[in-house]
């Protein structure tokens, strides 16, 4: 049991100090408290012991805290240190690797050179041997002549020397010339001398085997770009990757592991079409296209470890068209319309309209500009009976529906459709180069080959009641059916696979709906012709977004009947009603 402490003075007859005076910052007694510290601030020293102990623990594990983060720390070099030296082992062991393969490049090549020296000496070896053998067999044959006449000289008398005269001369008629020379080295024998290759001598002599850079440091690495801040559902989002060393120095290494994974907020995949363009100079260009109207949370790693401030939350805002310009009036002149219709875009951002009251084609630039025309009334070729939908194909020709006189025409290119039609409404042309066409009046869609000759049918038994238009995009046929309100979708094939919309105002539902358009994501865009608005889809049919409404206004329809998309991504639609072309963004 712990023992009271009391006053230090005398006088106060051992009062025990049950009080503290924090003023004073000292323990004292009741008598204390009443002669020499009236009015100060009084606490039971039960209390301000309490309070101390709680500070003092704070204390105590503040230290402890900081102990165990030195010795944490301490870990961490110790790790550094070694990771450092594993980094040094492993920079070695590639270097001399890389050494290694130099000079075993450089072994073989020199085996090879000898391996040729080896051959052409063997060669020249085996024929300097013939050529022994040949001029051993002459000395043979020299001393075998020498031994016949020998015996012919000593033996015979000078009356029969010259008696044998003839003979003499025929024994040495078979001998072998002598003139061969001793110090003579044949041409086509091998001689050697080696070219040496200076270029890499001097390559060896002055250039270094490679030089040593600094890793790329997750942390260091920039991204930036407006397409890690608001982004639009129907647009391409971009944004650039820069990977920098611990110094902040811009820096490009083979075996960086760059990746980006874009999810919602429940962790689902949120994005298609992402692409990483890695430029080789520590630049990497990404591009996403948002596939919810939702925040997005997109994270961008290096070797596995988060760039600086990754993730990143992009909001993704709802489908919006913004209208651009628009040209176009009622009248009969040329650059107006009666109304107009059809229309597409070619490679070139030329605009081509098909005037319904017109009968004819006009064409038009990307500012609205008038630039020409073909066709007038009629049923001859390069005449027309109400045009309806226009498209173009790869070769750059016009293709036209010439509703009224139930045929397509095709212009600057050669050919005309040979299956009957029945008032053909829209048109388009496949991925190869086959032409699609709605064939309203027989409740078909027909598709033919480039240069006319039909292939194949889709449709009977009920499928369609009125096709208005027929897109091909990858593996799918998307069919406007204009009087049941709704898109029909089938493989290339013609197999029904499915449909979405129904009759109504609502979002995802239709009107009469006519012309169909996909940008590169593969993106559905619909004229909803009587609601006078564009409804935007994706392929399953999920409904994205809508823009316009009824009036005369920029930015708002009567009966949007055809659109068409430009290179730069812009909209360009054939408000027909209001006899005027709309371009938006």
């Amino acid at each position: 049991m712990k023992r009271p402490a009391f006053c230090p003075k005398e006088d106060h007859n051992k009062e025990e100090l049950k009080y503290f005076c924090k003023d004073c910052e000292m323990p004292v007694c009741q008598i204390c408290v009443t002669i020499d510290h009236g009015g100060h601030n009084i606490k039971l020293i039960k209390e301000e012991a309490e309070t101390q102990k709680t500070e003092m623990r704070s204390h105590i594990e503040n230290q402890q805290h900081n102990l165990q983060a030195k010795m944490n720390a301490v870990s961490r070099l110790d790790e550094d240190c070694a990771r450092l030296i594993q980094q040094g082992e492993d920079a070695k062991r590639e270097i001399q690797t890389f050494v290694d393969n130099l000079i075993a490049i450089i072994e073989a090549n020199k085996q090879n050179i000898f391996a040729t020296v080896e051959k052409e000496t063997s060669k020249s070896i085996e024929r300097l041997s013939e050529r022994k053998t040949e001029i051993e067999r002459q000395i043979t044959a020299i001393n075998s002549t020498l031994e016949k006449a020998e015996k012919l000289f000593t033996r015979s008398t000078n009356a029969e020397i010259v008696r044998l005269k003839k003979s003499f001369d025929t024994i040495f008629e078979g001998g072998v010339d002598q003139t061969e020379p001793t110090d003579h080295v044949p041409e086509h024998l091998a001689q050697f001398v080696l070219v040496k290759n200076q270029n890499l001598l001097d390559i060896v002599m002055t250039e270094e085997i490679g030089t040593l850079k600094k890793p790329t440091k997750a942390s260091q690495c920039v991204v930036e770009g407006k397409g890690l801040e608001e982004v639009n559902i129907i647009r391409e989002a971009k944004f650039t990757l820069t990977t920098r060393d611990i110094e902040g120095r811009q820096c490009y290494h083979e075996r960086d592991h760059v990746t980006v994974e874009i999810r919602d907020e429940q962790g689902h995949g949120s994005v298609t079409e992402l692409q990483i363009n890695n430029c080789k100079d520590g630049v990497y260009q990404i591009s996403y296209l948002p596939r919810d109207q939702r925040k997005c949370q997109v994270a961008v790693k290096v070797k596995g470890e988060h760039v600086q401030h990754s993730p990143f939350t992009v909001h993704v805002t709802p489908f919006q068209l913004k209208p651009i310009r628009s040209f176009g009036k009622i009248d009969l002149g040329l650059g107006t319309f009666r109304p107009p219709w059809g229309v597409a875009v070619n490679y070139m951002n030329e605009i081509a309209v098909t005037d319904d009251s017109h009968h004819t084609v006009q064409i038009f630039n990307i500012q609205g500009n008038y630039v020409r025309s073909f066709g007038r009334y009629g049923t001859g070729a390069g005449e027309f009976i109400n045009p309806m939908g226009i498209t173009y194909n790869d070769n750059g020709n016009f293709l036209v529906v010439d509703s009224g006189n139930h045929r397509i025409q095709i212009f600057t290119g050669e050919g005309r459709l040979d299956s009957p039609l029945n008032t053909p409404w829209g048109l388009s042309v496949d991925s190869d180069a086959n032409i699609i066409v709605a064939d309203s009046g027989n409740k078909l869609i027909k598709i033919f080959s480039p240069d006319g000759k039909f292939l194949k049918k889709i449709g009977g038994k009920g499928l369609f009641t009125c096709p208005f238009h027929c897109v091909q995009y990858d593996r799918y046929l998307i069919v406007s059916d204009h009087h049941q309100h709704c898109i029909k979708v089938f493989d290339r094939n013609g197999n029904f696979l499915y449909k979405f919309g129904k009759g109504g105002s609502g979002n995802g539902e239709f009107h009469f709906p006519t012309c169909l358009t996909l940008n590169k994501f593969g993106l559905l865009m619909v004229c909803d012709g009587a609601n006078d608005r564009i409804q935007v889809f994706d392929l399953s049919g999920k409904f994205l977004g809508r823009f316009g409404k009824n009036g005369g206004n920029i930015g708002e329809f009567h009966i949007p009947t055809a659109l068409a998309v430009l290179r730069n991504g812009q909209i360009v639609v054939s408000d027909t009603f209001n006899c005027r072309i709309q371009i938006l963004e």
